[in-house]
């Protein structure tokens, strides 16, 4: 295990505070204090292209909405005044227009959202515990298809993640710990509630939703079964601050690792079944609220971004073993190898086939070799090999 620094990226003035990879990871956003979210192409590392607007306030959560048949990329994100944006490429490969937006929580920011891509809808939900399902159309455009409030008491929420049968919305409460599941076919209405054992500050669920991420808001992050909030394991990362920072915790690497910020600059990798810490990344001196994970074919990505007013974003690289490359250019060399030895063997059998000329022969009595300047055809057509 040995990730190291490959990247850093600059463009954000203020804290980050959400990271979102697209499908196929070719594009990463990330969004921030400073009113912005900012694409990234992730093939050359660079700035793809930055939107910006004052009146958005800070971005607080981000989600890609797939691809369409004509291969354009739609993004949504909330912002801190309650707004949701929505913005869709005109051509495939192209930049981002908006295309919609909607006051979806006036009252408050908006803190978690979740894409059900089968039936085009996306979830809501804002610091008062206020939960929206939208019907998004093929321009762009929000259908409230309803509205609920979890509790009376302004319960926050941190997280939403649809069921496998996209039946119920589960939604995460900080300071109760709760998660409700809503119906999503009947206006949301409460079905179900399971409690988890610790405050919760960030969520992230596995790629297989049998499993949910937490930061606990004490002494680090902890793994629970989904949706039953079965304990499975705590990933100790001991405060530096005397108060509680929210950070984010990821799965990575096919949910065989566990990826966490702090409030002290560093990124911590735990090893998921035993949660040993198998490396620190060091960031910079401030506190690391936003991570991100994502696995290509020949390596494996880290993001983390920083807080405060030099905020930036690193890019921390794994490759594959050195083992399983030598392996590869091993396996590589001996076919090309064995091609070459093909192309020689059937180069000979041409040359005994079609006989040695008078020439050659008198070269060979002689031990002189002596090519004459003149095109000579075979009596027997040459036989062409294809490899």
């Amino acid at each position: 295990m040995h990730y190291q620094q490959s990247h850093k990226l600059s463009g954000h003035a203020d804290s980050i505070n959400a990271f979102a990879f697209n499908l196929d990871g070719s594009l990463l956003a990330s969004g921030g204090d400073d009113q912005k979210v900012i694409i990234w192409s992730m093939e050359e590392v660079t700035l793809f292209q930055e939107l910006h607007d004052i009146s958005w306030g800070q971005i607080t959560t981000i989600v890609w909405l797939g691809i369409d048949a004509e291969g354009r990329e739609s993004i949504v994100f909330g912002c801190g005044r309650g707004m949701l944006h929505l913005y869709c490429q005109n051509r495939a490969g192209t930049t981002f227009v908006e295309r919609g937006s909607v006051a979806a929580h006036s009252r408050t920011s908006v803190e978690a959202l979740a894409f059900d891509a089968p039936g085009r809808r996306l979830a809501s939900s804002s610091a008062h515990g206020d939960v929206c399902l939208w019907a998004i159309t093929e321009e762009g455009a929000f259908n409230l298809l309803w509205a609920n409030r979890i509790s009376d008491r302004h319960e926050g929420t941190r997280g939403l993640v649809f069921s496998e049968d996209h039946s119920l919305l589960h939604v995460f409460c900080t300071e109760t710990g709760y998660i409700h599941g809503l119906d999503v076919e009947n206006k949301g209405e409460r079905r179900k509630t399971w409690q988890a054992r610790s405050r919760i500050g960030s969520m992230a669920s596995s790629a297989t939703n049998r499993l949910a991420l937490v930061d606990n808001l004490d002494k680090g992050f902890t793994l629970y079964r989904f949706p039953t909030m079965g304990l499975v394991r705590h990933f100790l990362v001991p405060p530096s601050l005397p108060f509680y920072l929210i950070k984010q915790a990821v799965f990575a690497e096919s949910d065989t690792l566990v990826v966490g910020g702090s409030d002290n600059g560093k990124v911590h990798i735990f090893d998921l079944p035993s949660s040993r810490t198998v490396q620190v990344l060091n960031h910079a001196k401030d506190p690391v609220q936003a991570v991100a994970a994502f696995s290509y074919e020949h390596k494996h990505v880290i993001v983390s971004g920083s807080s405060g007013s030099n905020a930036d974003i690193r890019v921390h690289s794994r490759f594959l073993s050195t083992t399983y490359r030598t392996r590869f250019f091993s396996r590589s060399l001996v076919a090309i190898l064995l091609i070459a030895t093909l192309a020689s063997l059937l180069a000979f059998l041409t040359f005994i086939h079609s006989g040695p000329s008078d020439d050659i022969h008198s070269s060979l009595s002689t031990g002189v070799t002596y090519v004459p300047f003149k095109h000579t055809k075979p009596s027997t057509p040459l036989t062409t090999f294809h490899l």
